[in-house]
């Protein structure tokens, strides 16, 4: 391991050129919007020669980190203009000098609000920004997701991800992300840098996410850098807001299904806060209800907060945490025969914490230290009380994940075309399953609790290098070792991009991934069983390879932004449920899971318009994805319920003057694949004497099935609306939404099944059994109204 470490640290050390040919200095500050004073992320900032250079090449340019950092080394004496930009904001542009001593350059920046740019606006090239980092990724910012159309008014981050080519859902009801052939769980999904190991509410309905408490949030679909790991497929990364810093603010909605409120502000001169939170009042709804006692209870509530204190010019503490919670009890009362009602229990919830000391060593590096604290649980419990007594039974079991997590990261500037990023990180894991059952009289059963600790330690190091002025690279690695198995993997990462002209760039990447963490969840119920599982000496890591290529074009003066990507990624060690598991108490966990091996590969078109009271995108997945198990479906390949041949999404935002919006969307995938019976036999019954079996009449009917999957459910499509109206009430901002879903009453397949129908013969008179296709479908055209302001 000490060989690996210093084997790359050689590497980075050898591509840098000696620092000082020449006597340099360098620039460096921190980004902020002027109204709020939170950082900017994702900035660029160019220095110029002069004002008629702008617009041009610039000599040298940085990017914003998380924390609106940046530093630009390498910058030789003499008088420049520096200009910072910011989608959404208003340009700044500061004169500066760097005296013959070269000495280091300190400039924070304030950028001011600006009204949405038109099409008479010139944009200039973004030729001063790194594209590596931008390789299959996507930001998205929670103002442009308002727009968008949702149930009842409530963004949801996760459906507007879905939007994107690369991204599928696998029913309409699921917010879950199944990324380029990935599962949920191979998904690292972060909030303000910790793990949420389940971010659903409603067994998947919607994300645990508020939108009114996020600043920014940025999905990378694959072959992501180093400075990410531990899962296979995608990361989703948000940013908290740290509040303003002007006043005492905030925004709210009240939908038909949930409310919300969001207050941040100033402390003190040095310190802000933001508290959110969310509940959902379905349980209130369906107890107004007539014969409310025969309907499930349900709800949940979640909240974020975040404190955020500045020590001193190079020193800041945030403090963020978030908690959430899911109910779901079932109907109460007794039923009409007098007997006492069979009750089920089922909570589930995230607890997450961060406290994190940002400081500024010197022009150059840029330091983050967090100590994370997080928890997640899932427990069911099941009370069985017909007849009473002897007939009495009810289950119980927990399971959960929690973790606890010490971090350290630094970005170092040595030079004008390298940006170090390096990091070190250690979790200790502590994993439970626990159940026990009573059956009448009879002893209680327990499963010893199963308790699993494990230490997690990584190590990263990747260099952000601009080789030439056109071509620039992100060569890096990470280490990692998990305990529980004695495992160590090391996992190589690069990415390139070359610029052929002005407007038109190739990209290139590959990964290497390891998770030691595997979420294997139940089919045969519909209620949510999540079980994280972790790796050991039996149970090996999921491992995964991924190659992308690329190419990017703006069109029109940057009004258009082209990409197309094609990808290519293997997964080993995919841990399904076998199809003879048992859930007995008396067999371990693990001895229910197979092994198999996955194959995921496609194509995929962006094209998003971003100028201009018109805007929005359409993307197109064409993709393939496979699983191969042993101890499945003979051995044979076949395709996961979330393979998905053709996938299109249209999404557009149109602003009707000062006051109204159109948000629409428009998406069409081809259907799941599922498992049929395709036809039906017969088993008759004989007794078996001393000579030939005698038949004795009756018999068995059995149903005959497809390979697994082989079936494909008909083809997915819906148009979903959204009027927006702002008008001011009480002299306060207000925006009422009417939200359409399901425009044409599309009748969409959510599930397929044979039920078994004892039919009359007509003719004979005979009863006889016959087997039916039925479909089910969920949402028909659903009209909601939503309500949200801003104080």
């Amino acid at each position: 391991m000490q060989r690996l470490v210093r084997l790359v640290l050689l590497l980075i050390v050898s591509a840098t050129p000696v620092l000082a040919q020449r006597v340099s200095g360098t620039l460096s500050g921190i980004v902020t919007e002027a109204e709020s004073g939170e950082s900017v992320i994702g900035a660029s900032v160019a220095i110029y020669a002069d004002s008629a250079s702008l617009g041009r090449s610039a000599m040298r340019g940085a990017i914003t980190n998380k924390f609106g950092f940046y530093s630009i080394a390498g910058i030789a004496p003499g008088r420049y203009l520096v200009q910072v930009r910011s989608i959404g904001l208003a340009p700044a542009k500061q004169a500066i000098e760097i005296g013959e001593r070269a000495d280091d350059l300190r400039l924070d920046v304030r950028l001011s609000e600006s009204s949405v740019r038109t099409r008479e606006v010139v944009v200039e090239a973004d030729r001063d920004a790194s594209p590596t980092g931008s390789i299959s990724a996507v930001e998205l910012r929670p103002g442009f997701m308002e727009q968008l159309p949702s149930l009842g008014g409530e963004v949801d981050v996760f459906r507007t991800l879905q939007l994107l080519p690369g991204v599928k859902s696998i029913s309409e009801v699921s917010s879950g992300l199944y990324v380029r052939g990935g599962s949920p769980d191979q998904n690292l999904i972060l909030l303000d840098g910790v793990i949420v190991y389940n971010p659903t509410h409603l067994g998947g309905f919607l994300s645990t996410f508020n939108s009114d408490a996020l600043r920014d949030v940025r999905l990378i679909k694959g072959a992501f850098p180093a400075e990410y790991g531990g899962r296979l497929s995608s990361v989703v990364d948000m940013t908290m807001r740290e509040g303003t810093k002007e006043k005492i603010s905030g925004a709210g909605g009240i939908s038909l299904i949930n409310s919300r409120l969001t207050v941040e502000g100033p402390i003190t001169e040095d310190a802000t806060f933001m508290v959110s939170g969310r509940r959902m009042y379905l349980d209130l709804l369906t107890s107004l209800a007539p014969e409310s006692e025969e309907i499930p209870t349900y709800y949940f509530y979640d909240a974020n907060a975040k404190l955020n204190y500045r020590l001193s010019e190079s020193d800041h503490l945030y403090l963020s945490g978030y908690f959430g919670r899911d109910v779901l009890n079932s109907a109460t009362g007794s039923r009409a025969d007098g007997v006492a009602r069979d009750h089920f229990e089922i909570t589930w919830g995230n607890v997450t914490a961060n406290l994190r000391w940002m400081h500024i060593v010197s022009p150059s590096l840029f330091t983050n230290f967090s100590a994370i604290y997080t928890d997640y649980d899932f427990s069911t419990l099941f009370e069985d009380q017909y007849g009473g007594g002897t007939n009495s039974s009810n289950f119980k079991s927990v399971t959960g994940i929690r973790d606890v997590m010490l971090r350290g990261e630094a970005q170092w500037f040595p030079h004008a075309d390298h940006i170090v990023k390096t990091g070190i990180e250690a979790t200790e894991h502590r994993f439970r399953a626990d159940a026990s059952a009573e059956l009448g009289d009879f002893p209680r059963i327990e499963r010893d609790p199963t308790i699993r600790r494990s230490l997690d330690a990584s190590l990263y190091l990747q260099d952000e290098w601009q080789i030439s002025p056109r071509l620039s690279a992100n060569i890096g690695g990470r280490l990692y070792y998990f305990e529980s198995g004695d495992y160590v993997r090391v996992e190589p990462r690069l990415s390139a991009a070359y610029q052929l002209d002005e407007v038109v760039t190739l990209k290139g990447a590959y990964s290497m991934g390891n998770q030691f963490l595997h979420l294997v969840a139940r089919n045969d119920i519909s209620l949510p069983t999540d079980v994280w599982f972790p790796s050991t000496s039996t149970i090996a890591p999921s491992e995964s390879q991924q190659g992308v290529l690329g190419v990017e074009t703006s069109l029109l003066d940057g009004e258009y932004l082209v990409t197309v990507e094609g990808y290519y990624k293997t997964m080993r060690n995919v841990l399904e449920y076998k199809d003879t598991a048992s859930f007995s108490l008396d067999v371990p966990l693990e001895n229910s899971f197979a092994a198999g091996d996955g194959e995921a590969y496609g194509v995929e078109l962006f094209i998003n318009k971003r100028i201009g009271s018109f805007t929005g995108w359409i993307g197109y997945t064409l993709a393939w994805t496979k699983r191969t198990f042993e101890e499945l479906n003979d051995g044979q390949p076949f395709y996961p319920r979330h393979d998905r041949r053709h996938d299109v999404s249209l999404v557009l935002v149109y602003r009707l003057g000062e006051s109204w919006e159109l948000g629409a969307t428009w998406v069409y995938g081809t259907g799941q694949a599922y498992t049929v019976p395709t036809g039906q036999y017969r088993f008759t019954h004989h007794q078996v004497g001393g000579g030939d079996p005698e038949y004795v009449g009756g018999y068995d009917e059995r149903l005959d099935y497809t390979g697994r999957n082989e079936y494909r459910l008909p083809a997915f499509h819906k148009l979903d609306l959204n009027f927006a109206h702002s008008f001011t009430w009480f002299s306060l901002p207000f925006k009422l939404s009417l939200n359409v879903y399901n425009a044409y009453g599309r009748k969409n397949v959510f599930a397929q099944y044979v039920d078994r129908v004892y039919t009359q013969d007509p003719t004979t008179g005979e009863y006889y059994d016959e087997y039916k296709f039925k479909r089910f479908t969920l949402f028909p055209f659903v009209p909601t109204i939503g309500l949200s302001f801003k104080f």
